[in-house]
């Protein structure tokens, strides 16, 4: 291609390395400048180097037509990889392509964006794949969407992105803001200048085999400024002038040229080029419908305006040759031919959404009725197919022409608006709109109520949204449905007089009973999660058949958010009551289900409820995973969630760097609008708490988990699970500074909590607390008692933690019982446990105390360090592996080794393991 040596230079470095990152070459130019040719060639290139080409080219008329682009691209390949999809994908991308008929159950744009997102994987696979997007900001919304969210997951893959997009000038452009960020990776872009005369020259000789006279063409291409487009257009026109070269026919803009070449089509030609450039879909077939009132031989214009150069043909679609074409001919009509060509779209095309948009362009602007409820079914067209942000875009239209008077239509269709601007996550206009229908009627404003305090809780914080319920919470004339609706979100976001939420919630509850009819789903779901939740903080387990109601309720709704399903609740709540191998089964399932619809959004607080439930599990790799899973997916996302950050601090503290596990929550809290809600000071405090005790800092542990049990409480929250476990690190802490009282009287709370919901682990917690009591009062014997009953319990715990901590303890009362072989088994009991599972403070804590011990023994007796490395040496582990198992340097281990010897009087390893028996038992 003669004078785009360096674009194409720059292609072939794109495809030259098909394997690292992602990259992007960008083509940017003025119309007519050459980008489509040297895209086109870029694909020819990748083709014949064997890669596997996805293409698609925006046009005028396709942006409002959602998923056009998306199913150009994925069309040629779809039916390769459909069956290997998720079952949500696949159904998904059919009903996007129009491959399958849409349901009454709206398809999610994460659905479809995750779907290409597997065909990509799925393609990149097998071969190197090329996607290549011409007039980028011509393509729809929805179609760019969806390969956001898949080129934005996919971090490493032979996969390469050349687009070209048309830059300030020549006839029409479009606003580009948001369009490059489709691009993945390195983007190099590529400004295409103009062309010289020398290449001009030949362009006109391999084009229109024109040759001129030097002179002639460096005049050509000062007035065309190096335009190929241009040149060509007045190339065509020397060609069959007759006064000779000497006067150049260059009008003084690219514009002024293609309406000249447009003027000297026949009308029928014009006609033709006119259609199919305001045709989102111009297939022959439908040319045809369209033309057939106004043209006499609809089948000889279509040839002709082929023949003519201004419309080209490929598989049963036209389009116009040159996209400078197809828009000059849309730009040209006057206002009146324009409303009279959409009129007469309107009549033949029958895709509701398209429909819809010609009806706005035929369209008076005033209101209009049968223009509205058109809107209405693109609209709803548009959501089905999963199109959210372009139904959105026609329901706010809708409203537009909706009359004033029409309060019946207005209100259903602010309603409808609300929630779609909801589902894109424009919560402005969400508000806007939910505010506007609020005002109507009584009926429209419960309608909207839920969403109107969902969307200001989001925007404007929970004050804002307990604002708008506060006041409705008083009002006694409200019907029994809204006054149930009310309660219902009051339990979300309060009452403004500290109503709790489970009288709140119940009330709710009760008022829902007593309507008349169905009532509204939306708002007694809401109520019966937060019924459940209030259930789940008083310590009275999970209701599942109240989760099973919402389960129920939910399956018959349009829409719920996935934090909201009542599958995601129930999983994250498992955990709370030491059901922590269901939380596990059930968070990765729901995990697996996030990914199938792409909703990625959820998926850093579902990782870090996994987290914490692994840590609570001792699964500390594991818990390390998804730490580092839930890290990576919210890179750029802001926060983190609380369940995130509990597991990372304790995961940090418990294998053995606490010094960085108390900074983190530090600086969390430093960052942390809402540090001081109730919720949040129940973790950072706990946290906090919980590292200090670990420090030896029992005063702070003491004040700081003080504050977070009584935040908890104050917020009605008396279950463990639900305040960071922080009971056992709380009991320990009042015993240590002597609050023997306040510790007595948690461990018996613990222990009721247990007994009347049947967990082992909370009566163990209760019974260490006691035992911890009694000791410090010099009650030994009852304490040591009390200890053993903690420790059977923690034997049946699924927290393998609390078993080491309860073995410590008792181990410590023993010793002081002087009752040193039982200590010593205790504590050695304690260490292995906490050695396993690699919570390193605790090892140092039990060493401390076998120390102890030993040193109560001669000189010859072993430490407790010495014994154990001594134990793992002769069952035939290399100094390594115990250093790793351990977690001490190999060095240590060394100097271990060598006492061992010196004390036991002996000199090898066989040595050892034949006398081990008998020496470590005096």
């Amino acid at each position: 291609m003669p004078g785009r040596d360096a674009e194409l230079a720059a292609i072939e470095r794109l495809l030259a390395n098909p394997g690292g990152t992602l990259r992007s070459v960008l083509l940017e130019g003025e119309a007519g400048i050459g980008k489509s040719t040297v895209w086109t060639a870029g694909i020819e290139m990748a083709r014949m180097a064997g890669w596997t080409v996805l293409a698609a080219r925006g046009s005028q008329a396709e942006t409002g037509l959602s998923f056009a682009g998306l199913t150009d691209l994925l069309d040629p390949v779809i039916d390769d990889v459909m069956g290997e999809l998720p079952e949500p994908q696949r159904e998904a991308l059919e009903i996007a392509l129009v491959r399958r008929m849409p349901t009454q159950t709206p398809v999610g744009p994460r659905e479809i964006g995750a779907g290409t997102l597997s065909v990509l994987r799925s393609l990149i696979a097998k071969h190197s794949v090329l996607i290549a997007l011409d007039d980028l900001p011509w393509l729809d919304d929805a179609s760019l969407d969806s390969l956001r969210f898949a080129l934005r997951r996919l971090d490493t893959a032979s996969l390469r992105v050349l687009a070209a997009c048309r830059t300030t000038g020549g006839i029409t452009t479009t606003d580009q803001t948001g369009i490059e960020d489709v691009l993945p990776g390195d983007v190099d872009t590529l400004r295409l200048g103009p062309l010289s005369a020398a290449v001009i020259d030949t362009v006109l000789a391999d084009r229109l085999m024109l040759s001129l006279p030097a002179e002639t063409v460096e005049r050509l291409t000062v007035q065309t400024a190096g335009n190929p487009f241009w040149a060509l257009e007045v190339g065509a026109a020397l060609r069959t002038a007759e006064s000779g070269h000497d006067v150049l026919p260059v009008p003084q803009s690219l514009s002024l040229l293609v309406t000249r070449r447009l003027n000297a089509l026949t009308q029928a030609v014009r006609e033709t080029l006119l259609i199919t450039a305001a045709l989102a879909q111009p297939t022959i077939a439908l040319a045809r419908q369209t033309l057939a009132s106004t043209v006499a031989d609809v089948d000889a214009a279509i040839d002709e305006a082929v023949a003519a150069g201004v419309l080209a043909e490929s598989a049963g679609r036209l389009r116009p040759a040159h996209p400078l074409l197809g828009s000059a001919v849309l730009d040209g009509l006057p206002p009146g031919a324009r409303t009279a060509l959409h009129g007469r779209l309107t009549a033949v095309v029958t895709d509701p959404e398209q429909r819809a948009r010609h009806m706005v362009l035929a369209a008076a602007g005033e209101p209009d009725s049968e223009i509205a409820a058109g809107l209405d079914a693109g609209a709803d067209a548009a959501r089905l197919r999963g199109a959210t942000h372009a139904a959105a875009a026609l329901a706010e239209q809708a409203i537009m022409f909706t009359s004033e008077n029409d309060t019946a239509g207005l209100a259903a269709r602010y309603v409808t608006a609300a929630q779609l601007f909801m589902e894109t996550g424009d919560l402005e206009r969400t508000t806007s709109f939910a505010e506007q229908a609020s005002r109507i009627d009584a009926e429209t404003r419960r309608r909207v109520l839920p969403l109107l305090v969902e969307a200001t809780y989001w925007l404007r914080g929970n004050i804002a949204a307990r604002d708008i319920v506060a006041p409705l919470i008083a009002d006694s004339s409200l019907d029994v449905h809204t006054r149930a609706v009310v309660h219902a979100v009051a339990a979300d976001v309060g009452d403004g007089q500290d109503t709790p939420r489970m009288v709140l919630a119940q009330r709710a509850i009760d008022l829902f009973a007593e309507v008349d009819g169905e009532p509204d789903p939306t708002a007694l779901a809401m109520g019966l999660v937060y019924l459940a939740l209030a259930r789940l903080d008083a310590g009275d387990g999970i209701a599942f058949d109240l989760m099973e109601r919402v389960r129920e309720l939910q399956r018959a709704m349009p829409y719920v958010l996935w934090s909201q399903s009542a599958e995601v609740v129930v999983a994250c709540w498992l955990k709370t009551v030491d059901d922590l191998d269901g939380s596990r089964t059930a968070l990765l399932a729901v995990i697996a289900g996030a990914r199938d619809h792409g909703e990625d959004g959820v998926l850093p607080a579902l990782y870090g409820n996994l987290a914490i439930g692994e840590v609570f599990a001792g699964r500390y790799a594991s818990a390390r995973e998804a730490v580092e899973e839930a890290s990576r997916i919210s890179i750029g996302s802001g926060g983190m969630p609380l369940p995130w950050k509990a597991a990372a601090a304790l995961l940090t503290a418990f294998t053995g760097d606490l010094v960085t596990a108390r900074a983190m929550v530090t600086d969390w809290i430093a960052g942390d609008e809402d540090a001081e809600g109730r919720d949040h000071i129940a973790i950072y405090s706990s946290l906090t708490g919980a590292i200090a005790l670990l420090q030896g800092d029992d005063e702070e542990a003491a004040r700081e988990l003080s504050r977070a049990y009584v935040a908890s409480l104050e917020g009605g929250c008396h279950e463990p699970g639900r305040r960071c476990r922080l009971e056992g690190d709380l009991g320990q802490a009042w015993v240590n500074t002597g609050r023997l009282a306040e510790a007595a009287a948690l461990g018996k709370e613990q222990v009721a909590l247990g007994e009347r919901t049947s967990r082992a682990t909370l009566i163990g917690v209760g019974r260490r607390i006691e035992g911890l009591a009694l000791a410090a009062e010099g009650a030994l014997d009852d304490a040591v008692a009390a200890l053993q009953r903690a420790v059977a319990e923690h034997e049946r715990s699924p927290l393998p933690l609390e078993l080491g901590r309860s073995l410590l303890a008792l181990g410590q009362v023993q010793r002081r019982r002087r009752d040193a072989g039982a200590a010593r088994q205790s504590v050695r009991a304690a260490l292995d446990r906490f050695t396993t599972l690699g919570a390193v403070p605790y090892v140092v804590l039990a060493q401390a105390e076998l120390d102890k011990g030993a040193r109560r023994g001669s000189g010859s007796v072993l430490t407790g360090s010495e014994r154990q490395v001594a134990e793992l040496v002769a069952s035939g582990m290399t100094n390594r592996e115990v250093a790793t198992r351990l977690f001490a340097s190999v060095r240590t281990v060394e100097g271990h080794i060598a006492a061992v010897y010196r004390k036991l009087g002996i000199r090898s390893r066989s040595e050892l393991a034949g006398r081990l028996g008998k020496e470590l038992d005096t």
